[in-house]
């Protein structure tokens, strides 16, 4: 992986997650991404599909995208490995920091959760996936 693959992912206020199903087609998922320490780091609930992917394969792809998904017309996908991590203090550490870097987006959240409990999808267990990249070849 290139520095500026490495910058361009760490800036990014959207990267598009691919996790791979146990028939090998990927799926992906357009995240909110922090600096977590030496990781990149995702939150999601702990029941999710992604979760449930990345424990039988913990091989992802990231690259920078829009908000819709779409990846970002110059940036390469960069290989990786998601760890995912149950740790209280963990979820909540990583909360902090999505809360500092996205406050605007997840002020906007909060209120269309109050105002719409469909949207309320952070109710219940929820987990840190720490992604690894791959070191350049």
């Amino acid at each position: 992986m290139s520095h500026d693959s490495s910058r361009d992912l760490r800036r990014a206020r959207f990267v598009l997650l691919t996790t791979f199903r146990s028939s090998g087609q990927p799926v992906s998922t357009p995240v909110w991404v922090v600096q977590d320490r030496d990781h990149l780091a995702v939150l999601t609930n702990l029941d999710s599909a992604k979760v449930r992917r990345l424990r039988r394969d913990a091989s992802i792809t990231l690259v920078p995208c829009s908000p819709q998904g779409k990846p970002t017309p110059s940036a390469h996908p960069v290989r990786g490995r998601a760890n995912v991590v149950t740790d209280p203090q963990a979820v909540k550490r990583v909360w902090g920091l999505v809360r500092r870097k996205y406050a605007l987006e997840h002020a906007v959240l909060r209120v269309l959760g109050l105002l719409r409990p469909a949207w309320r999808r952070w109710d219940g267990p929820q987990a840190v996936l720490h992604l690894d990249l791959a070191p350049p070849k």
